[in-house]
């Protein structure tokens, strides 16, 4: 317990008077004549019994209640907690309101948001008129880095709205803390009013300072639940006109119960292309396949929509590709052209194939082409390895055939060049590919499924092997396996480098070597090399997430410049840009402000379409309760931070407790007047 008026506890002294007063008192007794002795002895000593006793009372009494009014005028107080200190003369208190979409879940009195503004109210009222307030919001705007009086606060809080932000907590408190560290001579204050969700609320990478009381006031949904299209991804890696495409398509039912025939849409330009119902069961997910065909080449724009309520910002789904018109390939040759790569990239109206020599090859035009293919290149010079190196990193794709006469030297300088396997001595036993990497787009489809997943089987003809390059690569670089030998060799190999890749046969496409040029599984694996080598942009992209939108696309020259434009037609901007090789980086920032389509444009020229979507991390609803909360931070040592438990009652009234600690003056008030009474009765009744 502690006092607000410490130094009225010198008036303690004053219990001495009635003591005094009780020492002093030596009253006369009257005379009473009895006819015995022996009646007088006894009623004498019966009479000095109860006096005694009756003054004794009477002087515990009117010591208790002189102490209880003088405890009365000292204020005391039980304090909120060890960590509360005393009120100061001027308040600094910031409230964060979170207005993340996940606010939009109702609770018992509205959606989450309007609670959280009366409580926001609610804690400015607890407060001095003349004490300084910050309202800080998940826009992190920044009207709201600054400290306000109490009417610009409750004016700004009228404007909040749910917004696309979110923010971690520890970002929170480190905003509000970044203002309050400016008033050191005040009483420095945050609230926190938020549903505290468990995807956003984490203590790691945390810094406590005891300082600042920080308050948190959870607020709770009355119903947890969300239907929730989370991310879709095509089955192919390139879109062609007039062939089927497959989307996937993953969703999620965090609630408690299971649904049941959810619709689901797919919309492409404006026109429903699919329709499907799905089943969910309760807190799990569920991926489906929507097949739809698009029959003109270009930017398309796709939608996904389910129907949920009440948070509806991530029932709808936007995203965007490009439908190829064509492929670009080039053939680099050591000699003469080959004629199985004519035979397959000439005859398909899709790939444009170029045929070129090695010596008069133009290291200029290597970035218009989304494939080189080294056909039996002898020796690979140090200023072709140096531009390809290059052209790899910018996003292009390059397939190694080693020619026959490989000088190996200059084969491996150049693959090391691209932290790429190297090649080893010519090996002349005869092997088998005997192994597939069943589940890479290269052999997407080409043989028959069983349950789902294709199985190649034994009766299998797969090429044999008469002499090779072994492939020798470590488990440090990022290369895979896609077709293995029957003595432990790869007879293809993948790695990824920058933003490009490199494939390597341990074959020239020689009979002599092997005949591979002569098996069916030939024209699908160089067909699909050719189909994943077209650089294209990420379907969608996350609002507030600063990250590249990679376009193959060359900047505009001039003063003509990248636009980024609305579908709706209200909304336009100029992204940042950068350009390496034939690849156009886009950056957007903060500067999207809702989801759905987009166009990049080069002044009327369509470039590209774009899609952007609201963070996800919002559509889990599930959230810390109190006791979590409370043993989350006590678990990472936080405190100075203190969960709020209101209950029913207002938090104004919470707030005052806390300022304050819990006023004991009215107690003593009332217990003094019982004491007086008291004293009063017993003077009366109590008999002498």
């Amino acid at each position: 317990m502690q006092f607000v008026n410490p130094l009225f506890l010198f008036g303690l002294l004053a219990v001495a008077i009635p003591i005094v007063i009780h020492l002093f008192n030596f009253r006369r007794f009257r005379k009473v004549y009895f006819t015995n002795v022996r009646f007088l002895q006894e009623l004498k000593q019966q009479t000095q019994k109860q006096s005694q006793i009756r003054h004794l009372l009477i002087l515990a009494i009117r010591i208790i209640a002189i102490a209880t009014l003088v405890l009365a005028f000292a204020q005391p107080y039980i304090p909120f907690s060890d960590k509360q200190s005393r009120i100061a003369s001027r308040n600094a208190v910031s409230v964060f309101v979170d207005n993340s979409f996940s606010m939009e879940a109702v609770g018992t009195n509205g959606t989450l948001l309007d609670e959280s503004k009366v409580k926001a109210r609610e804690i400015v009222s607890a407060y001095k008129s003349t004490d300084l307030f910050q309202l800080l919001t998940s826009d992190f705007e920044g009207k709201h880095q600054r400290f306000v009086t109490r009417d610009e606060f409750l004016t700004m809080l009228d404007e909040v709205k749910v917004s696309p932000s979110a923010h971690s907590f520890s970002e929170i408190v480190r905003r509000q803390n970044d203002l309050l560290k400016s008033e050191l001579t005040s009483r420095r204050t945050s609230f926190i009013v938020s549903d505290f969700q468990k995807s956003s609320f984490s203590t790691v990478d945390f810094q406590n300072d005891s300082s600042v009381n920080t308050y948190l006031v959870p607020l709770k949904s009355s119903v947890v639940a969300n239907v929730y299209i989370d991310t879709c991804w095509f089955v192919q890696p390139t879109q062609q006109p007039g062939k089927t495409s497959l989307l996937s398509v993953r969703i999620w039912n965090k609630s408690e119960n299971d649904l049941e025939k959810i619709p689901l849409k797919l919309i492409i330009n404006n026109q429903q292309k699919s329709v499907a119902t799905i089943d969910i069961k309760a807190g799990m997910s569920t991926t489906i396949e929507l097949p739809f065909t698009i029959h003109q080449a270009g930017p398309q724009h796709g939608l996904l929509q389910v129907t949920d309520y009440p948070v509806t910002y991530d029932d709808k789904f936007y995203f965007s590709f490009d439908v190829l018109s064509s492929i670009n390939v080039l053939a680099i040759n050591g000699g003469s052209e080959n004629r199985f790569l004519d035979a397959l990239y000439k005859q398909d109206s899709s790939i444009q194939f170029t045929n070129l020599n090695e010596k008069s090859l133009d290291y200029g035009s290597l970035p218009k082409f989304d494939l080189i293919v080294f056909n039996e290149i002898p020796s690979i010079s140090s200023g072709l390895s140096d531009e390809i190196k290059r052209y790899v990193g910018n996003g292009g794709t390059i397939v190694v055939l080693p020619a026959a006469n490989a000088d190996l030297a200059s084969y491996n300088s150049f693959l090391t060049s691209l932290n790429a396997p190297v090649y080893q001595k010519l090996d002349t036993t005869d092997t088998k590919v005997v192994k597939l990497s069943e589940e890479s787009y290269l052999f997407r489809d080409v043989f028959e499924k069983s349950q789902g997943k294709q199985v190649v089987s034994a009766n299998t003809d797969l090429p044999t092997v008469n002499k090779h390059y072994p492939i020798l690569f470590s488990a440090s670089m990022l290369t895979a396996p896609l077709m293995g030998m029957l003595n432990g060799r790869e007879f293809l190999t993948l790695t990824g480098n920058g933003l490009g890749q490199v494939l390597q046969f341990a074959v020239p496409l020689d009979a002599t070597f092997s005949n591979f040029a002569q098996q069916a599984l030939f024209v699908p694996v160089l067909y699909n090399i050719a189909l994943i080598s077209h650089p294209s942009h990420n379907l969608y992209s996350i609002i507030g997430e600063d990250k590249a939108i990679r376009i193959g696309t060359k900047v505009p020259d001039g003063d003509k410049v990248f636009k980024i434009k609305s579908l709706q037609g209200d909304f336009e901007m100029i992204p940042q840009t950068n350009t390496a090789g034939n690849t156009v980086n886009v950056f957007v920032g903060n500067q999207i402000p809702m989801a759905g389509n987009f166009e990049l444009v080069n002044d009327i020229k369509l470039i590209t379409s774009l899609s952007f979507n609201y963070n996800r991390g919002e559509s889990n609803l599930s959230c810390n309760s109190v006791d979590e909360l409370e043993s989350l931070l006590s678990r990472a040592h936080l405190d100075s931070f203190i969960v709020m438990k209101t209950g029913q009652k207002p938090l104004n009234e919470v707030i005052a407790s806390i300022n304050s600690g819990t006023q004991l003056w009215r107690y003593f008030i009332w217990l003094a007047l019982l004491l007086l009474l008291a004293e009063i009765l017993l003077i009366r009744f109590f008999k002498k």
